[in-house]
């Protein structure tokens, strides 16, 4: 009984810093193992974050219209991550979208303007 004890709590243990070691390395990566496990972790809650739309940075790369952008987002505090997001179809040159996120992965993006930014984020946006 007691080396089944041990046995558990050692499981649980490497399990725990298997989880955490994942988590750590998939901090602002874009990969797809990254938003998988962003989509899943528990510990991560949903954000938006803001992008400015920038037409260079997208790629049609399967060939049907949808365009991968890899942009530049910050959250509501100011903070930059790497962002990556599938746009049904080319979008505007120059736009704001607020991102929902929850990690890497991306649940949804509108269109929005000054108003609906923080200031310090649209001053950094207007930068880029």
């Amino acid at each position: 009984m007691r080396s089944l004890l041990k046995f558990l709590l050692l499981s649980a243990t490497i399990i725990g810093l298997a989880y955490v070691g994942a988590c750590a390395y998939t901090k602002d990566r874009t990969d797809q193992f990254s938003q998988a496990l962003g989509q899943y972790n528990f510990l991560v809650k949903k954000e938006a974050r803001y992008v400015k739309i920038d037409n260079a940075k997208g790629k049609d790369e399967d060939g049907y219209g949808n365009y991968d952008y890899n942009l530049t987002s910050y959250d509501k505090d100011g903070n930059e991550h790497p962002i990556q997001f599938t746009g049904m179809g080319k979008l505007k040159q120059g736009h704001f979208l607020e991102v929902t996120t929850k990690g890497a992965y991306v649940y949804t993006y509108r269109e929005v303007f000054k108003k609906d930014m923080p200031s310090d984020v649209y001053t950094k946006l207007q930068a880029e």
